[in-house]
């Protein structure tokens, strides 16, 4: 029995250390279309509309976690009201969202990374990523007004 203990424990534990990992890669495995872009833009502008809930915390900077999870994210959108019907009407779920967020917010960070790194560097890291996420920068170095709109 003790065998079996302890055969279950380094399950979990490798489940555990290994989970995240895969976790963390899920929104590099999300491709954008132009058609998806727009939309994913068009839905963040009806969303900046919303009025702030009036019990709603003006967060800190410090307060904010620096590398929220896809679940996080969708969590917080489905918190907000007014935000489930935008998110319909433009084809996503609160998960999808979240998941092009952190696509987008990745592919964009390499972009404004890349002037900064030498040539091979920036090979070494634009060809570790896997083909959607390449495919991401490529539609954002193609949509510079996304990029522009993001840092208003």
């Amino acid at each position: 029995m003790k065998a079996f203990a302890r055969c279950l424990f380094a399950l979990v534990l490798s489940c555990v250390l290994v989970m995240p990992s895969f976790a963390a890669e899920e929104f590099q495995k999300y491709a954008f279309s132009q058609a998806t872009l727009e939309k994913y833009m068009a839905a963040g502008k009806e969303m900046q509309k919303l009025p702030k809930p009036p019990d709603a915390k003006a967060k800190d900077d410090d307060e904010e976690k620096d590398d929220p999870s896809v679940d996080e994210i969708a969590r917080d959108l489905d918190k907000t009201p007014g935000v489930k019907p935008i998110l319909v009407k433009y084809g996503f779920s609160s998960r999808d969202y979240a998941l092009a967020t952190l696509a987008l917010f990745n592919a964009g960070f390499y972009l404004a990374m890349e002037p900064s790194m030498d040539k091979k560097g920036r090979g070494e890291l634009y060809g570790s990523y896997p083909k959607e996420m390449r495919a991401n920068i490529e539609l954002l170095r193609k949509n510079p007004q996304f990029m522009k709109d993001q840092q208003r």
